[in-house]
């Protein structure tokens, strides 16, 4: 089967630096690759412990958010990627153009790509792909829909390798929305049943997923094409994602050798260090709590921006950062310190005021308070146990339930007005905004039109530093002001890992997690 060399994304990994840091190797018993004769990169597999089920609703990577990137790149090839420095770069995408007014995006694309069943990449499955942008279950594609706030209106086939994206309003920088997961491209089989996916992939990329060794909810394999003209990007032999809920249990696994890498926390990362297992950290990403319901579509209050302040200022978020995430960073800013768009005075507007937050509860017209349930999991668990009492110091009565399965917890975004802790990262603005915040957080279809307008102004920007910083500092203070974040710290984004089997990682600019293929055997 004839498939396309990965040149975008080669070029892109010709760039990472070549970090010989080395860890303990696993046993065959442990479920890792065993050790390598002296001298020699072991590049069996690798074993990935991470925090949450990177398949929970099954295979359909438009069904995701960006947080499931790192899982999900390797099996399905998207129209643009973020590459290693965190940019936007084309990867089905040879060449694009927008119209002088921004309304039409037009996509070259590489049709020397195929899928398992033989079918090449066309302008036609792009656009039957783009044309399920209505279906709710779609998360990634609520933008996108009739009356969401990148609506596409059409996407027409201008020739076997060319689309046009037609929009109802000027959309620059519109390409940063069609990385991962919207940009992701399902092949025929699944574009005509989006169900089956439900348990079969259907991607183009170098990785297959491996469903005899798979059990789903505990260990996802991922193994390479042998015939596949990209599958060199990859240097291990396969890659076993195991979602470990538990922040404990992931820093053990680490430590023994039963995993290789592993996404730890601030609180854990001191034991990982102490082992001497290798560890590396990446900052820029801030944790929040996260409205599903921002227009009052389970009860009323959720439609009023002074409750969603008042939920907010009555946290004290030092105190509860120290005692929870100790070495995190408190803050009230959606956007990390870094960041040109970070404001000092939304850190003084938004600082722990309990008896303000009364005063706003009261004028909202709520002065006894009221109710509601929030589905927490094992790991959001300690932090909604801590956070529970300063909500309840202003009359606010949660009752915390316990997920009792993922698909329980995804589908909080659609039954209760809030979730998280969810962490994410600024380096491309239009994909937090449009991809979660007006993406999957947004099943209700709340408006905002002045986050809207201030990612558009940050896209059109592009090349001029100080409008981008100013549009940073509207969006920051929209999202805060408006009640689409409730954030609680900054925090790094900790790893452990094996130094005998895998080199340090490097990540693609303030994202949490690496790239799949920059991660390369110790040498």
């Amino acid at each position: 089967m004839t498939r396309r060399s990965h040149t975008h994304r080669a070029a892109a990994l010709a760039a990472l630096a070549a970090l010989a840091v080395t860890a303990v190797a696993l046993t065959a018993c442990s479920g890792g690759g065993s050790a390598s004769p002296s001298g020699q990169a072991d590049t069996s597999k690798l074993v990935i412990g991470l925090d949450s089920d990177q398949a929970a609703l099954g295979y359909d990577p438009v069904r995701y958010s960006a947080g499931q990137r790192m899982f999900f790149e390797g099996v399905y090839d998207s129209l643009f990627v973020i590459d290693q420095n965190g940019q936007v770069a084309p990867d089905l995408v040879t060449s694009f153009e927008y119209n002088e007014d921004m309304t039409q995006l037009t996509l070259d694309l590489d049709t020397s790509v195929t899928f398992d069943d033989g079918t090449a990449l066309s302008a036609d499955l792009v656009k039957q792909n783009l044309d399920s942008r209505g279906d709710p279950d779609l998360s990634a594609y609520n933008g996108f829909a009739e009356g969401g706030q990148q609506e596409i209106t059409d996407v027409a086939v201008v020739d076997d390798d060319t689309v046009t994206l037609i929009f109802a309003a000027p959309q620059p920088g519109f390409e940063s929305n069609l990385t991962f997961p919207a940009g992701a491209i399902v092949g025929p089989a699944g574009v005509a049943d989006r169900d089956s996916l439900d348990a079969t992939a259907d991607g183009s990329g170098p990785l297959t997923i491996d469903y005899d060794a798979t059990v789903k909810g505990n260990s996802y394999l991922l193994t390479k094409k042998e015939d596949h003209a990209g599958v060199d990007d990859f240097a291990f032999d396969s890659y076993e994602f195991r979602p470990i809920l538990d922040a404990q249990a992931r820093v053990n696994a680490v430590i023994s050798g039963e995993v290789d890498l592993a996404y730890v926390t601030a609180e854990t990362q001191e034991q990982v260090e102490s082992a001497g297992v290798g560890l590396v950290a990446n900052g820029g990403v801030v944790q929040n709590l996260i409205p599903f319901d921002k227009n009052g579509s389970l009860a009323p209050q959720w439609g009023d921006p002074n409750v969603w302040k008042a939920l907010s200022i009555a946290i004290d978020r030092e105190t509860f950062v120290n005692a929870i995430h100790p070495g995190e960073i408190p803050t009230a800013n959606a956007l990390p310190a870094d960041s040109p768009g970070y404001s000092e005075a939304l850190e003084e507007e938004y600082a722990y005021d309990p008896e303000a937050a009364k005063e706003l509860l009261a004028e909202a017209g709520y002065p006894d308070g009221f109710a509601f349930d929030f589905i927490i999991t094992a790991g959001s668990q300690r932090d909604l146990e801590a956070i529970q009492p300063y909500w309840e110091a202003i009359g606010v009565d949660v009752t915390l339930k316990n997920a009792a399965t993922t698909e329980e917890a995804f589908a909080a975004v659609q039954t209760t007005p809030m979730g998280g802790p969810i962490p994410l990262t600024w380096t491309n603005p239009a994909g937090n905004v449009f991809g979660v915040l007006f993406g999957f957080a947004n099943f209700h279809g709340a408006e905002n039109p002045d986050i809207q307008a201030a990612a558009g102004a940050y896209g059109a920007a592009a090349g001029d530093p100080d409008a981008q910083a100013t549009a940073l500092t509207d969006l920051n203070t929209a999202i805060v002001q408006d009640g689409w974040l409730l954030p609680l710290f900054e925090q790094l984004s900790p790893w452990g890992y094996n130094e005998s089997k895998v080199q340090e990682p490097t990540f693609p600019g303030a994202d949490s997690f690496p790239l799949l293929a920059s991660l390369q055997p110790a040498s």
